[in-house]
């Protein structure tokens, strides 16, 4: 072999082990961005964990709930500048990141999903309202969601039901709402989990109903895109910021 092709050999070899070196290296980075992203999954949200870490064998009322939910979603998540156009990734960014917690056994364990899209929804409405700079409290907040997930008709019957000005609370709204679903109906003893469960159950009931649709129709739908952009497009009509 002339001295030519010994020398194109030997340059070959050298440029595929550079190659095989880099993609190692590239291999690496990507397994230790991967490890650090499920590291901070599993570290992260403790303001819902702290929200389920109780005895959920305690009674609480859908009002309770609703205000501990609000404030485990400014407890967790980070005051960050943001544009209205970010709103929609960082939900689906923050519903990643919850996929990456382990709810699903303990006092979840059922209802991990359930609990991922209130959470989800109550802080992409946080954003918004931070977004367009509206300083809501957090019974604002609570009688807003009850509205975007059509459990209320307005604003003043949901902070009606909240503060019981009007002797007709959340629950008493809930049951009306959805007589006659199965899959809605409130159970005998309110906890955080079956909270979740009527809650969750219900607007997706309540949905279905306004829509002539099937049963489940929307109340099977953990998380999509097109749901929160929905969301989204009403939370700012009803903050009148469109």
């Amino acid at each position: 072999m002339g001295r030519m092709g010994l020398r194109d050999r030997l340059e070959g070899g050298a440029t595929r082990l550079g190659t095989t070196a880099r993609e190692v290296a590239a291999s690496g980075s990507i397994q230790r961005a991967t490890s650090d992203s499920l590291q901070r999954g599993r570290e992260g949200f403790r303001g819902l964990r702290a929200m389920f870490s109780d005895n959920d064998e305690q009674s609480t009322t859908f009002e309770r709930f609703l205000i501990l939910l609000v404030r485990a979603v400014r407890d967790d998540e980070r005051t960050e500048e943001r544009s209205a156009r970010d709103v929609f990734e960082t939900a689906r960014s923050r519903r990643r990141r919850l996929g990456l917690v382990s709810f699903g056994a303990g006092p979840l364990v059922g209802v991990a999903n359930q609990v991922a899209d209130l959470y989800c929804e109550t802080a992409t409405f946080c954003d918004l309202a931070q977004v367009h700079g509206l300083a809501l409290n957090d019974h604002q907040i609570v009688a807003h969601m009850l509205v975007l997930w059509s459990i209320t008709d307005t604003l003043d019957e949901a902070k009606a039901a909240i503060d019981g000005s009007r002797g007709r609370s959340v629950a008493g709204i809930l049951s009306s709402r959805v007589a006659g679903r199965a899959d809605a109906c409130l159970p005998d003893k309110l906890t955080k989990r079956s909270a979740t469960k009527a809650l969750w159950n219900a607007r997706g009931a309540v949905a279905d109903a306004g829509k002539g649709a099937g049963p489940g129709a929307v109340g099977n739908v953990v998380f999509a895109g097109h749901r929160m952009k929905r969301l989204i497009k009403k939370a700012e009509l009803q903050l009148g910021v469109r």
